[in-house]
């Protein structure tokens, strides 16, 4: 009875990257508890703009070096954003997101040579975009796992499909980021599932400083993945989690929440 409970619980790949930051991240979201405010800041808004540009990495190559040409190309590219995550913007007041855009394309123009000279170099992940090209966020979705996720960058190299991810955050000093890696490793098997394939490779985009990794899809992150993915259905089911290790409790919308969840449940079990 349980497992077939269990099976009806639907995940998201993005659901486990959260469990990663924080579990109870999992389980106040899964109870309709929005995060309100989530695009409001600089940072976020900038996230937004850097993903767009990550897109479109192909229309960025091909600019003169001239700072004019650079700063239009990008303009063209972040002027289509209101549009296209209407949803994330949404409550953002239009002279802020116009503001925080005319400083992110500046600050663009004025460190673009490292940049551009990143993004020309045509190996690894930017050589197979070349050649085969992309799907933007194709999505997945897995009846046998109960999971479903779109993954940013989808590439077909023959009889190889290779997921890419946009991070823009900070880069790691080598390899990708231990969250990443499963969640490379969890759209991998979303897609041998799809294309009846085996995944063996995966890049992630650390686009603000414009690092392509490559990380190969190990049976370790897969085992980690599937971990992770049995307790966020527990957790979606009812379960009320430990908060992470490292869980950034000073910046969390739901800290007060959490704090009140925690006393009711300490009430609870004092009275046993």
């Amino acid at each position: 009875m349980e497992q077939e409970q269990d099976s009806q619980i639907k995940v998201k790949v993005s659901d486990l990257t959260q469990y990663l930051i924080c579990p109870r991240l999992v389980y106040f979201s899964a109870r309709g508890h929005e995060q309100q405010g989530i695009a409001k800041g600089k940072e976020r808004i900038e996230s937004i703009l850097l993903k767009e540009l990550a897109f479109n990495l192909h229309t960025i190559r091909g600019m003169k070096d001239d700072e004019e040409d650079v700063k239009r190309v990008i303009e063209g590219i972040v002027d289509g954003v209101e549009w296209i995550y209407k949803e994330e913007l949404k409550g953002v007041e239009k002279n802020f997101f116009e503001a925080v855009k005319t400083d992110f394309i500046r600050s663009q123009s004025m460190n673009v040579d490292e940049w551009l000279r990143k993004i020309r170099n045509e190996n690894g992940l930017l050589k197979l975009e070349k050649t085969h090209g992309y799907e933007r966020e194709h999505t997945m979705v897995s009846g046998k796992l109960g999971m479903s996720g779109s993954v940013d960058k989808l590439i077909r190299a023959g009889e190889e499909v290779i997921p890419c991810m946009i991070k823009t955050g900070k880069c790691p000093e080598y390899s990708v980021w231990k969250s990443d890696r499963v969640q490379l490793a969890a759209y991998a098997m979303l897609i041998e599932e799809e294309f009846g394939t085996t995944v063996k490779r995966g890049f992630v985009e650390y686009i603000r400083t414009a690092e392509f990794r490559e990380s190969q899809i190990r049976r370790r992150d897969k085992a980690l993945a599937l971990q992770i993915l049995k307790r966020v259905k527990r957790i979606k089911g009812g379960v009320f989690p430990e908060k992470g290790e490292n869980a950034p409790c000073d910046n969390c919308v739901f800290e007060e929440m959490c704090e009140t969840k925690k006393t009711l449940l300490s009430k609870l079990f004092s009275r046993r």
